[in-house]
């Protein structure tokens, strides 16, 4: 592993960890074992290495979307596989992580964040939730798509709150049937129909 790479790689185990504000360029240079003028050579500042670690990230959870997006099968086979990567590799609240991007990064970066996000997540998912919708699968106006995926990624991330990596594979199997119920089914009785006043 080249030194970009191991900063990137403990740069990346520090943030998930502790949060931007918390970790000092002192904490990830003593953790690669170089000197502050090498991150620099590689990195101008913190902010912009905290970027970059949050889009490889993103970028690799893009990776495992695809791959489960191009499975076939129904959309809640797909999202059964989407929702157990998420759960066996989410290392820190994306919520708060999408947080700590939106307080503490310039403008620029902030922006460079949003669309890797966009790009690797959200619009795959929505992609997913549209084949859905035209397979008969999915009710959903074209409108609400976005609010889906939204409520999806939430969902999740709060539920990842109830793993960790001595989680065992039945309960992230419970928490994942969980979410994909709520979400394919919502949670009325069957046969309960809601009813809105007149």
């Amino acid at each position: 592993m080249d030194t970009e790479q191991k900063i990137l790689c403990e740069a990346a185990e520090l943030f998930l960890k502790s949060g931007y504000a918390a970790v000092s360029i002192s904490m990830i240079t003593d953790a690669v074992g170089i000197t502050k003028p090498t991150l620099y050579h590689y990195f101008p500042d913190k902010e912009t290495l905290f970027a970059a670690v949050v889009c490889k990230k993103l970028e690799l959870a893009g990776t495992h979307i695809q791959r489960g997006i191009a499975k076939g099968g129904s959309v809640r086979q797909r999202l059964i596989f989407l929702a157990t990567g998420f759960f066996h590799h989410a290392a820190m609240s994306m919520q708060q992580l999408m947080r700590d991007v939106d307080e503490q990064l310039r403008p620029d970066l902030t922006q460079r964040v949003h669309l890797t996000l966009h790009r690797a997540i959200v619009k795959p998912l929505q992609d997913l939730i549209q084949e859905g919708v035209e397979q008969g699968e999915v009710r959903a106006q074209a409108e609400q798509i976005p609010i889906l995926v939204e409520l999806w990624l939430g969902m999740l991330d709060t539920l990842a709150k109830h793993c960790c990596k001595e989680t065992d594979v039945e309960e992230i199997e419970r928490l994942v049937e969980m979410a994909v119920t709520v979400f394919m089914d919502g949670i009325a009785k069957e046969g309960c129909h809601m009813r809105t006043e007149e």
